[in-house]
């Protein structure tokens, strides 16, 4: 007689705790930071750094309150040194991986910017994410929305200028993935990773 097929027992997805709130979430959601080899707490955005992670949800609010708090020494266990400029320098790392993956979009041929070429991407069917400059707005936003593609802010006109050799960009658009890259993927979670963060201020 064969034996019924039985399901694969369900792996739990992990999950860290928040030094400051305790509360557990996925990495995903959170930044981890180790202790340098010069007692100074460093980010790990890649979560590679060797050392005792200690975990931070991704809000700069709660980074903030580990500072005030004292967190980083009392999970490190010992004296360690946070730089008075920490929440704001996590933002622009924050910032700059999304960045790096755009530019490498453009670099391949694979991201357009400027208005007209947009439109000219999502003409042929061939735009899989949008990204637009905080000071998007007015009827070129709306029109954007309305095509349903997903749509991140990510940095100012001159931040996004910079990665395609302008003084400024509003309107980007990032081809659909295929096998040559995962860009999109990497590109809207970092956008979205880094609006989170900077939206979550206690200023």
């Amino acid at each position: 007689m064969t034996e019924p097929h039985l399901p694969a027992p369900a792996v739990a997805a992990p999950v860290r705790t928040c030094i400051v709130t305790g509360a557990e979430r996925a990495p995903e959601e959170m930044v981890r930071f180790v202790v340098g080899p010069e007692g100074d707490v460093v980010p790990d955005l890649a979560r590679q750094l060797p050392g005792r992670g200690m975990w931070v949800t991704a809000e700069r609010s709660v980074v903030e309150q580990a500072m005030a708090k004292k967190s980083f020494s009392k999970a490190a266990r010992a004296q360690v040194k946070v730089d008075d400029d920490l929440a704001e320098r996590l933002e622009r790392l924050l910032l700059e991986r999304p960045l790096s993956d755009l530019s490498r979009a453009r670099r391949a041929g694979r991201a357009v910017a400027g208005f007209v070429r947009v439109e000219q991407m999502m003409g042929h069917g061939r735009a899989g994410l949008l990204i637009v400059a905080d000071e998007a707005d007015g009827d070129g936003l709306a029109k954007l929305t309305k095509t349903g593609l997903p749509l991140e802010r990510l940095g100012t006109k001159e931040i996004l200028g910079g990665v395609f050799g302008r003084d400024q960009t509003v309107y980007v658009a990032v081809m659909r993935d295929d096998a040559s890259g995962q860009f999109i993927q990497r590109i809207a979670g970092g956008a979205a990773r880094w609006r989170g963060y900077r939206l979550n201020s206690a200023g």
